[in-house]
């Protein structure tokens, strides 16, 4: 059996685990929300059938994105959503369910869920 002569040093920086602890039960620091922020953020006045089919296919990506990555922070809001333009074009109850998904919050999730019917019904309705 050969021995090996050579003593073995390790290479700096080559180890991924160094300097690295991995947090089992940490939250997931991601903006979920992001792509539903900016498309409310975004939101034009004059064209409801568009702004209602963006944000509901903002608001199934951010519920998609949560689902695959469980425990996913949706984050805080840079700033308060255009509550009153995003009312306007939607109407007050879809339009408010959409600025307090916004928000994120408890149960995220569950709000996003129940909003894809009335934002699918209104982008049918252009």
């Amino acid at each position: 059996m050969a021995h090996n002569r050579h003593s073995v040093v390790p290479v700096p920086r080559t180890d991924p685990t160094l300097g690295r602890r991995v947090r089992q039960n940490e939250p997931v620091e991601s903006d979920v929300l992001r792509p539903l922020r900016d498309t409310v953020d975004a939101a034009v006045a004059g064209d409801r059938a568009a702004f209602a089919r963006a944000a509901r296919n903002a608001v199934a990506q951010a519920i998609l994105a949560a689902a695959l990555a469980p425990g996913a922070d949706p984050g805080r809001p840079e700033h308060e959503p255009p509550a009153q333009e995003v009312r306007d074009l939607l109407g007050p109850d879809v339009g408010d369910a959409l600025t307090e998904l916004y928000r994120g919050g408890d149960d995220w999730t569950s709000r996003a869920i129940d909003l894809l019917e009335p934002l699918n019904a209104l982008a049918h309705a252009g």
